[in-house]
């Protein structure tokens, strides 16, 4: 048998009716309406840590692939539209395995228990995955000796001399040796090798900090695994379709015979596959957009012609991609030879982007990471997706909602190719999505409108990657927290991830009160999303249900449902930018596959 790398148990509610993860042979407790599993990558935090996994954990895996493949093709043959639908949920960085195990488990808490809209539709499939990821380690003096053990020789010698001449300096300071021309030459050296040291030193603290580690995992491990996963998945569908079409044919000719039928049958369901979707956290969603970068056929028509569709495998097509903070170039969805992921990112039926303009964690330690490893010359384009925020307010109520609503009811007639409709209304979104970096700028900010002028010749009022998506700005969101697993809220609303003062622009006195705050645990600046009662409704339904699901979930009539959110984010002080091919598709009713197909020929004319 293949060696898998990962392994599954399920999510169950146990015997005090609290979720609880269990072991796929064990048959206690009741499982969900919506089956819930957790994934877990078996590349351990370190190397030397690597050993082969037990038979044991071998056989629940393949029972977790066969229990989740079941599952979706049952939902397939009972659906009287025959959908099915996997969803995956891929955390961060600096995540442990208790935080992890403790969110997922929250999710299939609320899918079961607290959302009746979701619970309404059972054919779907819920995987929270766990990548190698490993905590901030600068309090913990096991890994602080790790880290001074694992320096090279050069860099620990240089190091230890650094401390050596520090103590050295003291000294001579003390007995004001350096007052002659000689001491003050030796005080020069030992400073030079002070320096040295210190610099040796912050190697010690980037380590310790884990970013490029768990950049590494992620890279290494976290895509590649959930790759294999999902290839496992696709096979034991296919495997069970072969079945269910030839019933004797295991082994031999008959077996490959029945499989190769099968793969047919599923090619001819271009309609009718299982859709997957992906929540990615902080940088679970550069390990989400690469694994469809991987998963992308890169000799098929549609792709190379840079009209891919959204087929994956033999069994999946994608569905909804949700990226909440993402740890990825803000470049993203901006059209160009710098931007790699664009590939991936239009196959989705939806996008959405979850950002705050006081992500602090992004702010900080990804964009002075990636100084080191990104390859960019300038400060603006270091800076992350999770970072964009929409535009500057005025003060008043206008600021939040759909901000985009009025000029998608005035400008994108039915009857009108959503190209020409980008490119005639004033209401860019390249315009009004912007990043605060200089305060010398002009108005404090740079819109990507004027990062893609930098970039490409293109004009930036035409249609672009970031007309896919669907954004939403929580930088001055006001909601109570809420706990699923406890069916509890706060009592009173307040900031979720910054102190929502309503300003225009974030200053460095609001960043460094907001980092106060995130030291001290007061509010999540970079993973608050899914504490808002709110966020949580808005995120898990769309990414279980869809936009236009989500709109039938608040009322029939899509018009009163599109009011009825808008009014909801100017409560809550969100700020949204309805993609056009949500509007034209779940508002104005045409045609997906049509809808796509004419934004992919305007993005080619801009090109």
């Amino acid at each position: 048998m293949k060696q898998l790398p990962f392994t599954i148990q399920k999510i169950i509610f146990g015997p005090d009716s609290r979720a609880n993860i269990v072991e796929m042979d064990d048959v206690s407790g009741v499982e969900g309406q919506v089956p819930g599993y957790f994934v877990m990558s078996s590349a351990p935090p370190n190397i030397e840590e690597a050993s082969e996994a037990s038979e044991v954990n071998q056989r629940r895996a393949a029972l977790g692939i066969n229990s989740i493949a079941s599952y979706l093709h049952r939902m397939m043959a009972a659906d009287p539209d025959h959908r099915a639908e996997l969803v995956i949920t891929v955390h961060g960085y600096n995540t442990s395995r208790d935080g992890v195990e403790t969110w997922y488990k929250n999710i299939f808490n609320y899918l079961n228990r607290h959302d009746a809209a979701i619970a309404a539709h059972p054919s779907q499939v819920f995987i929270g995955y766990r990548w190698p990821s490993e905590n901030v380690a600068l309090r913990n003096p096991k890994k602080i000796i790790e880290a001074f053990q694992a320096l090279p020789p050069l860099p620990r010698d240089l190091l230890m001399t650094g401390g050596l001449c520090a103590i050295v300096l003291l000294v001579f300071e003390l007995l004001a040796f350096g007052e002659s021309i000689w001491g003050f030459m030796l005080s020069l050296f030992l400073t030079l090798l002070f320096v040295l040291g210190t610099l040796m030193l912050a190697l010690v603290v980037l380590r310790l900090v884990v970013y490029f580690r768990d950049s590494y995992r992620a890279d290494n491990f976290g895509v590649l695994d959930l790759v294999e996963l999902l290839r496992q998945i696709d096979q034991a569908i296919v495997k069970l379709t072969a079945e269910e079409m030839f019933p004797n044919s295991a082994g031999g000719d008959k077996y490959l015979y029945a499989m190769g039928q099968a793969r047919d049958y599923w090619g001819r369901r271009s309609q009718h596959k299982v859709r997957l979707s992906f929540i990615g956290h902080s940088m679970g969603g550069f390990v989400v957009t690469n694994v469809v970068r991987i998963l992308s056929d890169v000799f098929d028509t549609d792709s190379v012609d840079k009209r891919p569709d959204n087929n994956i495998g033999d069994v999946f097509c994608l569905g909804r991609l949700i990226l909440a903070s993402p740890d990825i170039p803000v470049l993203t969805i901006i059209s160009s030879r710098a931007n790699f992921l664009a590939s991936s990112l239009r196959r989705f039926s939806e996008s959405y982007l979850f950002s705050s303009e006081g992500d602090i964690a992004l702010r900080t330690a990804s964009t002075t990471a990636n100084y080191i490893a990104f390859p960019s010359k300038t400060q603006a384009r270091g800076y992350r997706l999770g970072n964009v925020a929409l535009q500057n307010k005025q003060g008043d109520i206008g600021d939040y909602g759909l901000i985009n609503l009025r000029s998608l009811d005035r400008d994108f007639s039915p009857s009108l190719p959503i190209g020409e409709a980008i490119a005639q209304t004033n209401n860019s979104v390249m315009e009004n999505l912007f990043l605060t970096y200089q305060r010398f700028q002009k108005r404090g900010v740079v819109t990507l409108a004027d990062l893609f002028q930098n970039q490409s010749a293109r004009k930036s009022d035409r249609a672009t990657v970031a007309d896919f998506f669907t954004y939403f700005d929580c930088t001055d969101y006001i909601d109570v927290k809420y706990d699923p697993s406890t069916d509890i809220q706060s009592e009173q609303p307040t900031g979720i991830l910054t102190r929502a003062l309503g300003h225009a622009t974030l200053k460095p006195w609001d960043y460094a009160l907001l980092t106060l705050d995130y030291a001290l645990g007061k509010r999540d600046v970079h993973g608050g999303y899914f504490e808002g009662q709110f966020s949580q409704v808005l995120m898990y339904r769309l990414a279980f249900l869809g936009f236009e699901g989500y709109l039938h979930s608040l009322n029939d009539d899509t018009q009163v449902a599109l009011s009825q959110l808008h009014l909801t984010c100017q409560e809550k002080q969100i700020q949204g930018f309805l993609s056009p091919v949500c509007y034209r598709v779940c508002i104005q009713g045409g045609s997906l596959e049509g809808t796509k197909a004419e934004l992919f020929k305007a993005i080619e004319s801009n090109s």
